[in-house]
């Protein structure tokens, strides 16, 4: 194998390698888990998905809903709070919630 040939693999490795790290703390803050005062439930009806956040904390937070298409605005809870949100059921399916949005 030719230095050329060995050189490309390498770059190809390396980007394959720096993608994946890269992806990484994205798929990490979508999982995260919130406080652990604070609970979310999901639900559907025929037409709508629902999420349900209610803040138990001392503190507000904020959150994101995740979906396919676009996601939520990021929206607050006050303490001792909740808030509902809805949407059409069809093509915008529930992925999960980003914590501490901006």
């Amino acid at each position: 194998m030719n230095i050329t040939a060995k050189l490309g693999t390498a770059l190809v490795a390396g980007a394959i390698g720096l993608g994946s790290l890269a992806a990484a703390p994205a798929q990490a803050t979508t999982a995260q888990a919130g406080p652990s005062c604070v609970s979310v439930t999901h639900w559907t009806t025929k037409t709508t998905h629902k999420v349900r956040v209610i803040n138990n904390c001392k503190y507000s937070v904020t959150y994101q809903v995740k979906r396919r298409g676009p996601d939520s605005d990021c929206l607050t809870v006050a303490p001792h709070q909740g808030y509902t949100s809805w949407w059409g059921r069809w093509g915008r399916q529930y992925q999960g919630i980003r914590w501490w949005c901006a």
